[in-house]
């Protein structure tokens, strides 16, 4: 359990000595990965690369959460870098509730990709979450399709309990469809915790919060897609499953997931308890989806410690809404398809060219 007030305090100076001392003893800790990982039989299957990648993310997952937070920066700061990196100029789009879009490439209204970014709603967006997507914008350009891709930067917990993440995410789709874009031309996308508030807002759709404007859109939209969603943020106390199975092979492992799911969940009404954690809504809670959104693809990694429950979700999801895809990546780890861009794997998994051509379909 996080105190939820420990975390609203500002960052001391034994915060940074604390950072410090783990950012100085992260390449003795790669250095002794590289000698010993590549002879296990999940390692072995992966280039080397990815084997430092992995363990550097796992590594700096098991940070403290304040200092982690504080250590990534903000989702503008990780964004303004990442677009001096591309040599791509910053765009920025105000959209009220203190949300704002940050756009990768140009400013494009005719077809767009909403995404809502991963982090346990604690942890910024980091910069390779943006690289992935500025590749799938390459290849739906190279097929002919230009897409606008609009990075959704909301307020993180515990600045913010839920809902305001909710709130800011409507906000975005309102700006979106008050500006001209079709709904069919629309696809919603989120990773991990950025997953899970694409949740919230298809269960707002369906199932509208008091206090936030309703979305009823004149069409479906083209799409939604979940990258590894956080479908389950009750205690899981099983000593069995992918959350055992895998977390030694996981960059997110069962105690960090512990940890955050007691942060966003710190004194939340249980009125709201279905918009933020699917696992425990009522059967039928998504029954009527597909009636707002045209298709559904849900992706995981079989070497993830949600593995089992991103797994019942899909299958349970998918007989309530007959278009729906569920894609399972071979040794796979959580939001697998974002690590080839952390350390530039020429060689990418089975996933990403799966996501493109959905995503491609979709607007086509």
């Amino acid at each position: 359990m996080v105190n939820v007030e420990y975390l609203q305090k500002d960052i001391y100076l034994w915060d940074y000595i604390c950072i410090a001392a783990s950012l100085a003893f992260l390449p003795t800790y790669l250095i002794w990965i590289l000698v010993t990982k590549p002879f296990t039989p999940y390692t072995r299957r992966k280039p080397w690369r990815r084997i430092l990648g992995d363990a550097a993310a796992r590594y700096l997952m098991g940070m403290d959460i304040k200092r982690l937070s504080y250590a990534m920066g903000s989702t503008p700061w990780v964004y303004a870098t990442w677009a001096k990196w591309y040599n791509l100029p910053p765009t920025v789009t105000e959209i009220g509730n203190d949300a704002r879009l940050l756009w990768i490439g140009p400013k494009r209204m005719e077809k767009v990709i909403l995404y809502l970014h991963g982090g346990g709603y604690v942890v910024p967006m980091q910069h390779f979450f943006a690289s992935f997507w500025h590749y799938v914008q390459q290849e739906l350009e190279s097929r002919g399709v230009k897409v606008g891709i609009a990075i959704l930067n909301y307020t993180l917990i515990p600045t913010e309990p839920f809902p305001t993440q909710l709130r800011q995410a409507v906000s975005a789709v309102e700006y979106l469809l008050s500006n001209g874009v079709q709904p069919e031309n629309i696809q919603i996308v989120g990773d991990s915790a950025g997953g899970n508030l694409v949740l919230a807002l298809l269960s707002h759709i369906l199932h509208p919060l008091d206090g936030i404007p309703p979305i009823t859109p004149t069409k479906p939209f083209a799409g939604i897609y979940m990258m590894s969603p956080w479908v389950r943020l009750s205690t899981n106390d099983s000593d069995t499953g992918s959350n055992v199975r895998n977390d030694k092979h996981d960059v997110v492992t069962e105690p960090v997931l512990r940890k955050l799911a007691s942060i966003v969940l710190a004194g939340l009404p249980e009125s709201l308890t279905s918009y933020i954690d699917p696992s425990l809504a009522p059967d039928g809670w998504f029954m009527d989806a597909h009636t707002y959104v045209e298709r559904f693809l849900i992706t995981a990694g079989d070497k993830e410690s949600m593995h089992d429950d991103i797994k019942e979700f899909a299958h349970c999801f998918r007989r309530e809404n007959k278009e729906t895809q569920f894609v399972i990546q071979p040794d796979g780890m959580h939001d697998d398809p974002y690590f080839d861009f952390l350390v530039s794997q020429p060689k990418l998994g089975v996933v990403t060219p799966v996501i493109v051509d959905w995503i491609h379909e979709g607007f086509n």
